[in-house]
């Protein structure tokens, strides 16, 4: 393990949007919870039917390369009825909605997959893409398509798969029947937060994210899924630090597309999640203050743009809810960046609650 986590404390100073560190639950081990995130990355045969089969989990090809998928929940009963896609965050994985699954799939069928490079998941062929996001997007439509898993879909994405899950949008249209959107990155972030931020960088360096600010202890995943969840991330070291060099690039081709100014869900139902990166980054600060990290100057620089933070946050947030007529906030002051692994069961109220949107029948998750 003091491997993996010197690979990931590496890997999460590049950039202070993601949040790759790792933490441990101290309650007993649950045997069916181990077998359930081994199921969802193991290498299986691809079932006859991935409409009808209650769990599959395996690699399929997109004819440039393979990516893994899990799908579990009932069957969709009519063609009416959406599929539920997660979209992780950059440098994240599948193996994090564990809990929001669980949840989830006890009355609607979800899919979690891999990007690009990412645990079983190939990499890309040639290297990284000149759109990325606009990539990551055509490969999940054409990963769609391999496995027959007909529209509507429901997205639902934390971090920075809000801008890949808002470029399937574009690809998709209307075939998207809904959206919820946690702790979402937006077109306008690179307007604001440098990436990378080498002052941050200097400032936070050996600070470890996980334990600083409680998510280690506080993650709703058990020791074990947690442990895994970390050897598959540290798979991904490649294809990281590929999607936070392509930050600018993807913020702006977003930002061309105006889809806040076209409201472009129209009335199809949206949830905006914002919790507070601010109350983690902060954390992370004093700790490199404290361990004497950066100059003077550096640490000013950091020290304004956390006392800019929250009121751009904020705005940046709330623009979204301007993508939809027909949506809703919730506000989590005191839940971190990581709301799927931290609070999974707003992420699934707030899935239930398009879901229910949607639907003549309305269920209840919990």
């Amino acid at each position: 393990m003091r491997h993996i986590q010197n690979l990931q404390g590496a890997i999460s100073r590049y950039n202070i949007f993601i949040n790759l560190s790792f933490s441990v639950e101290e309650s007993d081990i649950n045997r069916q919870r181990i077998v359930t995130l081994t199921a969802m990355t193991a290498l299986e045969e691809p079932p006859h039917n991935w409409n009808t089969t209650p769990f599959a989990s395996s690699l399929v090809s997109i004819g440039t390369h393979s990516l893994h998928l899990s799908i579990c929940g009932p069957p969709r009963q009519t063609s009416s009825q959406p599929l539920i896609v997660i979209f992780p965050g950059a440098g994240d994985i599948a193996a994090s909605w564990l809990r929001v699954s669980r949840l989830v799939s006890s009355h609607f069928r979800l899919l979690l997959y891999d990007r690009s490079g990412f645990t079983n998941s190939e990499a890309r062929p040639g290297g990284p893409p000149r759109q990325a996001a606009v990539t990551a997007a055509e490969e999940l439509r054409a990963l769609l398509k391999a496995t027959d898993l007909k529209p509507p879909y429901v997205l639902c994405a934390h971090s920075y798969g809000a801008i890949i899950a808002r470029e399937f949008l574009h690809l998709a249209g209307e075939e998207v029947v809904g959206m919820v959107l946690a702790d979402g990155s937006t077109e306008r972030q690179n307007l604001f937060f440098k990436i990378p931020d080498e002052d941050a960088n200097t400032v936070c360096q050996g600070v470890n994210l996980a334990r600083v600010t409680g998510l280690r202890e506080d993650s709703k995943l058990s020791r074990e899924e947690w442990r895994e969840r970390a050897i598959l991330i540290s798979r991904g070291a490649d294809a990281t630090l590929e999607e936070q060099s392509a930050f600018n690039e993807v913020c702006e081709t977003l930002r061309e597309k105006k889809q806040i100014e076209k409201r472009v869900l129209g009335e199809r139902p949206l949830s905006v999640i914002r919790c507070s990166w601010k109350r983690d980054f902060e954390k992370m600060y004093q700790a490199g203050v404290e361990a004497g990290n950066g100059t003077v100057e550096q640490r000013r620089a950091v020290r304004e743009m956390l006392d800019g933070w929250e009121d751009i946050d904020k705005d940046l947030k709330e623009e979204q809810l301007k993508l939809s007529r027909n949506s809703r906030f919730v506000h989590l002051p005191d839940c971190g960046h990581n709301v799927q692994l931290l609070r999974p069961d707003v992420v699934a109220e707030e899935i239930q609650w398009v879901m229910n949107s949607i639907s003549k029948e309305p269920v209840a998750l919990l």
